[in-house]
């Protein structure tokens, strides 16, 4: 008696669970497979592609020439203004591991008009101009950026910030005529001047997103912005008489320092693999 109130209950212990086990099963009778995770968006081995439009703004759009004042006292007061510019942009990224990316990047041409306020006050009267355009300052820029994904990989929105550097490549400016009769006039310039600007290595940061046009594309649409510290040499070359060995002519060079540190808006497509 005693085995059998053992054994009856086993019995029909068993006998449920082996029941039970074609409808936990499925009608096939092998087990439902367990979900799976959604597929990782940007993962170590990812690459991606960007290119879009590109707003050039400088930081300061406007300064003072610090010429020297002893060697060069009709540049006293003189003064820059500088237009922001559209261009475009076109970046590739790679990821070594999750999280991390290593991006190149390249701005287009940008030319920022040039124009010379602050004229001395006697060629202001005399010409009844305040403002002179004296040409453009045509830049191109190279970027290498180290960015961070802070999301989970899975993600079809990843933001990102980034560090890294930049090396900018600045044109020479042939002063227009008008630039030219000012220095004539104040200066004493004969013929055509020239403004000479180093190229500038700097540090550079940005912060963006990249947004996936749904889970399983491999388009995306990107928005970001990037900061240029950018601090350039610049000398301005024109001629003017010698008078110790007239009629010969001397080439007179006025240097100073201008900050062209620029925030960079972009707005563009891209693709991964």
């Amino acid at each position: 008696m005693k085995l059998t109130r053992i054994l009856t209950p086993m019995a029909i212990a068993v006998a449920a669970a082996v029941s039970a086990e074609p409808v936990l099963a499925g009608p096939s009778g092998y087990a439902a497979p367990i979900p799976s995770a959604p597929p990782a968006v940007y993962e170590a081995g990812t690459v991606m592609l960007r290119i879009g439009a590109s707003y050039v703004d400088l930081d300061d759009d406007s300064g003072k020439w610090r010429y020297d004042r002893d060697l060069q006292p009709f540049f006293d007061g003189l003064r820059y203004d500088l237009d922001g510019e559209t261009t475009w942009n076109f970046s590739v990224g790679f990821m070594p591991i999750d999280h991390m990316s290593v991006e190149l990047g390249y701005i287009g041409k940008a030319e920022h008009d040039l124009d010379l306020t602050g004229l001395d006050a006697t060629f202001v009267q005399d010409f009844g101009v305040s403002k002179i355009r004296a040409g453009s300052i045509d830049r191109r820029s190279a970027t290498l950026m180290f960015n961070w994904f802070p999301v989970c990989k899975e993600s079809w929105v990843q933001p990102y910030v980034g560090i890294g550097a930049h090396y900018t490549d600045y044109d020479s400016v042939r002063f227009r005529t008008a630039a030219n009769d000012y220095l004539a006039e104040v200066a004493g310039a004969i013929g055509p001047a020239k403004l000479y600007l180093e190229d500038d290595w700097g540090w550079a940061g940005q912060i963006g997103i990249d947004i996936m046009l749904g889970r399983e594309s491999n388009w995306l649409v990107n928005a970001a912005v990037q900061y240029l510290d950018s601090d350039v040499q610049t000398d301005l070359h024109y001629q003017a008489p010698n008078f110790y060995f007239s009629p010969t002519t001397v080439i007179n060079a006025a240097r100073t320092d201008i900050e062209l540190d620029s925030w960079v808006y972009n707005l563009g497509i891209g693709y991964r693999f």
